[in-house]
């Protein structure tokens, strides 16, 4: 019996631990992570998306900074209708900056997302948002 709960509890761990690591094998699992949070709870995402970094989680000053400038611009542009990715662009297999395009009701807001993997995990490298991004559109024909 004790053998029994033994394998049970090595069999849940090592079930957790995969789930955990897959959770965050790609920057477009965090992304989707992050913008299924996004949608219920910006704070909450943020703190997510600052998670995946050590570095960067203990920064409290700028993870308030990002909520505090989140929060300042819905008030401005009103409510979050969604988002597109833009574009991805990878310096060798680990940095890689993607690019989206969070749709408010007054304007759209560049949203640009840096992740590194130093070594099997990515996490969070920079990010920033603005709505002055019209110089990076491309004709299309």
């Amino acid at each position: 019996m004790k053998r029994t709960i033994i394998i049970i509890a090595a069999a849940i761990a090592m079930f957790a631990f995969c789930n955990t690591a897959k959770a965050q094998n790609t920057p477009e699992d965090i992304m989707a992570k992050f913008f299924t949070m996004f949608n219920d709870d910006v704070n909450k995402a943020i703190d997510y998306l600052f998670s995946t970094n050590d570095w960067l989680e203990s920064n409290k000053e700028g993870t308030t900074a990002m909520k505090e400038k989140f929060e300042a611009s819905r008030k401005l542009l009103g409510n979050f209708n969604g988002y597109e990715l833009a574009g991805k662009y990878y310096l060798g297999e680990s940095y890689a900056k993607y690019v989206y395009v969070l749709k408010y009701d007054r304007q759209p807001v560049e949203f640009v997302v840096t992740m590194y993997r130093p070594d099997k995990i990515w996490k969070l490298q920079n990010m920033n948002f603005h709505s002055d991004f019209e110089k990076d559109m491309v004709k299309v024909e």
